[in-house]
C-alpha cells in the first residue's frame, strides 16, 4: 500500500494506494498532523509519496515523521519538478515559480489515450487556479481567490458583512435581497464568469475541461460544455510521477 500525501497551506490531504484504487484517503489540520499521521496503518504501508507547497520546515518535519513511523524498508519520496516523466513538462514556466500540487493536478489529468492532446485543468480550492497543457506542455494559467478564500477577505474588510454562510447559497444565484446572500452570490457569479472566459479565450486548442477541488461540485454546475469532474486528481498525478505513463 501507498501513503500519498499532498501539503498545502492550510490542511494535509492524504490518501492510501493501491496499484489500481484509492482505499481511504482524509484531511489533517496542521495542530493534528503528528497524531493523525501516527494513527495510520505503518505497516502495510511500502512508500510514501508527498507533495508539498507548504513551509520547507514544515514539509521536512513530516517526512522525519513518516521515516519514524514507518519501517525501515519504506521509501518517503518527494516530487522533484526537475524531474518529470518524459513528455510532459512546464515549456517556458519556471518550476520554482509554480505549486507542485498545480504541476501534479496537470500530469493526474493527462490522459493515457491522448497524451499530446490539449486540455485546461480547473482547481477549486481555496485559491482558484486554471492551468492549461498543450502538446504535454504548460502553456500557463491564472490563480484567483477562491470561494472561501473571497469570504474571509470580504468578512475581513468589509465590517457590515461580517460572517457569510455557505448556507445563504442558492443554485439560482439570484440577486440576494440581504447583504450576505448578495455577497454569497456575488462571490459565486465572479467565479463562474472567470472559468467561462478562462474556458473561452483558451491561448491553446482545449478537448478537455478537468475540474477539481473541494468546490469543485457546486462550480460544475454552472458551467457549460462536457465538464470532466476528478475529485483525486493530485493523487492521480503522484501515482503517475513516480510511475510514469508509458
Amino acid at each position: 500500500m501507498i501513503l500519498q500525501m499532498d501539503l498545502g497551506n492550510t490542511r494535509l490531504k492524504w490518501a492510501l494506494a493501491l496499484p489500481d484504487q484509492l482505499v481511504e484517503r482524509g484531511e489533517l489540520a496542521p495542530e493534528a498532523i503528528e497524531s493523525g499521521l501516527r494513527s495510520l496503518p505503518w505497516p502495510a504501508i511500502e512508500a510514501v509519496q508527498l507533495v508539498s507547497v507548504a513551509d520547507p520546515m514544515l514539509t521536512a518535519a513530516i517526512k522525519v515523521s513518516c521515516d519514524s513511523f514507518s519501517s525501515p524498508s519504506t521509501e518517503v519520496l518527494e516530487v522533484d519538478l526537475a524531474r518529470l516523466p518524459e513528455g510532459f513538462g512546464l515549456g517556458e514556466t519556471v518550476a520554482s515559480q509554480i505549486g507542485a500540487d498545480r504541476v501534479m493536478a496537470m500530469l493526474g489529468a493527462r490522459s493515457p489515450n491522448a497524451p499530446n492532446g490539449g486540455y485546461m485543468v480547473i482547481d477549486a480550492g481555496s485559491a482558484l487556479t486554471v492551468d492549461y497543457v498543450a502538446s504535454g506542455q504548460h502553456q500557463g494559467g491564472y490563480i484567483v481567490p477562491g470561494l472561501g478564500l473571497s469570504r474571509e477577505v470580504l468578512g475581513q474588510k468589509t465590517a457590515r458583512i461580517g460572517q457569510v454562510a455557505p448556507t445563504l447559497y442558492s443554485a439560482l444565484l439570484e440577486p440576494g435581497r440581504v447583504t450576505q446572500r448578495a455577497v454569497e452570490h456575488g462571490i459565486r457569479r465572479q467565479l463562474v464568469a472567470f472559468c467561462q472566459s478562462a474556458v473561452q479565450d483558451a491561448p491553446c486548442p482545449i478537448e478537455r475541461v478537468v475540474l477539481t477541488g473541494g468546490d469543485a461540485e457546486w462550480l460544475a454546475g454552472h458551467l457549460a460544455g462536457l465538464i470532466e469532474g476528478e475529485p483525486d486528481l493530485v493523487f492521480q498525478g503522484l501515482a503517475r510521477f513516480f510511475t510514469p505513463l508509458s
